[in-house]
């Protein structure tokens, strides 16, 4: 089965987005509350890119929401976060006054 073009478009969307939602992410934030804000954002990136390639209907909405939250996760575990980049904007963005970001292992 070949992917959709929505499909498509929700993988390479949710590779991008752990950066850009560390902007939001407080480092205080709790586990659990990070996680619902990761779930909201892939659910939004699947209706997102369902609706606009013109493919809204259940399985493919599920489908693209689905994907969001796997490449969501697996970019920011693999990449993002052992990087430094997303705890480093993370820090950066922080309105608690702590600058420096958490230390990778």
């Amino acid at each position: 089965m070949e992917p959709t073009d929505a499909q498509l478009w929700a993988v390479a969307l949710a590779f991008v987005l752990p950066p850009i939602m560390a902007f939001v992410i407080q480092p205080r934030w709790s586990g659990p509350l990070k996680g619902i804000f990761a779930l909201l954002v892939a659910a939004s990136d699947g209706l997102g890119t369902a609706y606009f390639n013109d493919d809204f209907d259940g399985r493919s909405i599920t489908t693209c929401m689905l994907l969001s939250v796997i490449v969501i996760g697996t970019a920011y575990h693999t990449l993002w976060r052992p990087s430094g980049i997303a705890p480093a904007i993370e820090a950066a963005t922080s309105t608690t006054g702590r600058a420096e970001p958490p230390r990778a292992a």
